[in-house]
């Protein structure tokens, strides 16, 4: 069975929060960009059949902002994605139960683009969406990867990249 790995990095935030980093919260661009990113998703049939996402205000956001019906989604709420690092991420998506063949991950740079290289076959990297990758991974983007076992055999190069796209909402003028 096929299974679809979206990795995405939370929208734009506000630059500072009383409460500290884990507290800030979406810009209001951010939750345009989570909204156009989510529509894209829906659009590819990339609808999560389970979410793991990040504790910080912004990933859930972001999550919030993305995914309009959540109703059938089991969403898992993990520190790991805040401050677990790539090898925290890679545990939280080995956990993941077999049924599930669309997962999403809503997280944070630097950690979700080098959980992509890491993720990602090289031999089977396009060369245009290793040039995208290479240029950064902007606030709201998605990298969608393939996965051709279990998500308990998850690790390096086990995954090939299919797409990166990065949402983009409609712009108030100000």
């Amino acid at each position: 069975m096929s299974r679809r790995l979206v990795l995405i990095r939370h929208a734009k935030a506000q630059g500072e929060h009383p409460g500290g980093d884990h507290e800030r919260e979406l810009a209001d661009r951010g939750v345009a960009d989570a909204a156009a990113l989510g529509g894209w998703l829906e659009d590819q049939d990339l609808l999560p059949d389970q979410v793991v996402v990040s504790t910080a205000a912004r990933a859930r956001t972001t999550l919030s902002a993305a995914l309009t019906d959540g109703d059938d989604v089991e969403i898992w709420e993990d520190r790991r994605v805040y401050d677990g690092g790539v090898h925290g991420i890679a545990e939280a998506i080995r956990e993941t139960p077999d049924e599930a063949s669309v997962l999403w991950v809503v997280g944070h740079e630097p950690t979700m683009s080098t959980l992509v290289w890491d993720l990602a076959d090289e031999d089977q990297l396009q060369e245009d969406l290793r040039d995208q990758l290479s240029r950064g991974f902007p606030t709201g983007t998605a990298a969608v990867l393939t996965l051709e076992s279990a998500w308990g055999d998850l690790g390096s190069g086990t995954c090939r990249l299919v797409a990166l796209q990065t949402g983009r909402g409609e712009r108030s003028a100000h």
